[in-house]
């Protein structure tokens, strides 16, 4: 598990380090046409969380892929807890809460099947925000269609202020 933390912090770091230079590299064989098809995807997802529409969640997410959620916890570790992404479109997981999740301002990077989107992002619960955040979803092309394979986000109650976007109209998917 120090392995796993240790891979995750070292991408966040990266990450920020890019975010903080103010410039976005694409790597080599990068697919500017593709980036559109990714984050509709991406929306699309979204849109479903946000509905709690967990058949359209597990129909576009991969059923062997995975989740890493990470909060600060006390000392200034970290709590990074693991599950399969079934968990999340399990039936029994419906709690009668209303959630919402939207992000803004991603990082598309693409390499023939594969896509990763790296976005700070706000999560409600009853209308009410419960945190912001990191997102980072790993996207695989199949069938000519993207599929959430994995995801990783961190828990950032106090980052609201920090985190969104000046101008409201960034903010993904609309509505």
């Amino acid at each position: 598990m120090n392995r796993l933390r240790a891979a995750f912090l070292m991408c966040v770091m990266i990450a920020a380090a890019d975010a903080s230079a103010g410039e976005v590299s694409k790597p080599a064989g990068h697919q500017a046409g593709e980036e559109a098809a990714v984050l509709a995807a991406m929306d699309r997802y979204m849109t479903a969380i946000s509905a709690s529409d967990l058949d359209a969640m597990a129909a576009m997410q991969m059923p062997g892929g995975t989740t890493f959620r990470a909060r600060a916890v006390q000392g200034g570790n970290m709590d990074v807890v693991t599950r399969p992404n079934s968990y999340w479109v399990d039936p029994a997981r419906k709690d009668g809460h209303a959630y919402r999740e939207r992000y803004w301002a991603p990082t598309v990077l693409i390499r023939g099947s594969i896509a990763v989107v790296w976005a700070p992002y706000e999560f409600w619960i009853d209308g009410k925000t419960s945190h912001c955040g990191i997102d980072v979803f790993d996207f695989v092309k199949i069938d000519g269609a993207w599929r959430v394979a994995n995801l990783m986000w961190t828990v950032e109650p106090d980052a609201c202020v920090e985190l969104r976007p000046a101008d409201a109209s960034a903010i993904r998917p609309a509505g």
